[in-house]
């Protein structure tokens, strides 16, 4: 996992107990799950680098203060709309292009191979 509940605990000052602690647990992991695909990686706790952990963090945050499916909510006339059918977790906008220059890059590399053995004009 990316983050503790402790780290999520620190960063909004409440102590999670109950079904709130077993719904932050299970937002960390969606949010871990989704960080690490779309960073094409993984990492221990310890091992992420800090930013990563930070926006990982603000993600579970912006779960928890977020009714899931829900797009639009309107106070006057009480209306809602959902944008899908039942609680999805994903990534905002913000946070990719925050991840992105941690992202390892997909697909196949190609590497240039110079040897002293060839005359340079042919290599």
């Amino acid at each position: 996992m990316l983050m503790t509940v402790t780290d999520i605990e620190a960063r909004t000052g409440q102590v999670f107990e109950d079904e709130r602690l077993i719904q932050v647990q299970s937002f960390i992991a969606d949010i871990t799950a989704l960080v690490e695909t779309f960073l094409r990686r993984s990492y221990a706790t310890t091992r992420a680098p800090a930013s990563v952990k930070a926006i990982a963090c603000l993600e579970v945050i912006r779960t928890l203060n977020t009714d899931p499916g829900v797009a639009a909510d309107r106070v006057g006339d009480l209306s809602t709309t959902y944008a899908y059918a039942g609680a999805v977790t994903t990534l905002s906008p913000a946070a990719k292009e925050s991840l992105r220059p941690f992202r390892r890059r997909g697909g196949l590399g190609s590497i240039q191979v110079i040897s002293h053995l060839v005359p340079e004009e042919q290599a």
